[in-house]
């Protein structure tokens, strides 16, 4: 239970930001070309780009602070660490997921239960896909700081 707490603490404002860019994403997309194929890809898009920006602005203010506490200011080389430390545990996970698995989920979705519940079941199913390498990841990065 601590472990799925800690995760929710990580991830939630992240999953709730992308969901939200998701439905807007997708809304435009429909209104615009009527699809459900440019909707899905739309929505899944729209995901990353909302998640990414808050686990990017999460994790920036989590380097700043530690900066901080140690008395000195985040530079050029904590931002990289930032960026090198979300590629690692999104980079691969994230493209399958922006690419292939997210848009198919969402797609399928829409297409056999409808655009709002389709989406809404496609992004569920997505997450599962996406969560899994990410969350191995996130524990293995975990484990080497702490050795």
């Amino acid at each position: 239970m601590a472990k799925l707490i800690e995760w929710t603490r990580r991830y939630g404002v992240a999953e709730c930001l992308g969901i939200a860019a998701a439905i807007a994403a997708a809304a435009a997309a429909r209104h615009l070309t009527d699809s459900s194929v440019v909707a899905a890809y739309a929505a899944a898009l729209g995901e990353t780009i909302g998640y990414a920006g808050a686990m990017l602005v999460r994790d920036t203010l989590t380097a700043s602070r530690s900066a901080q506490e140690s008395g000195r200011t985040l530079d050029t080389r904590d931002h990289g660490n930032v960026m090198l430390g979300l590629l690692a545990e999104f980079g691969p996970a994230g493209i399958l997921d922006t690419f292939v698995t997210r848009p198919l989920a969402m797609g399928v979705g829409a297409r056999v239960l409808g655009p709002r519940l389709g989406l809404f079941v496609g992004k569920l199913v997505g997450d599962v896909l996406f969560y899994v390498p990410v969350i191995v990841t996130y524990e293995w990065r975990r484990g080497r700081a702490g050795r």
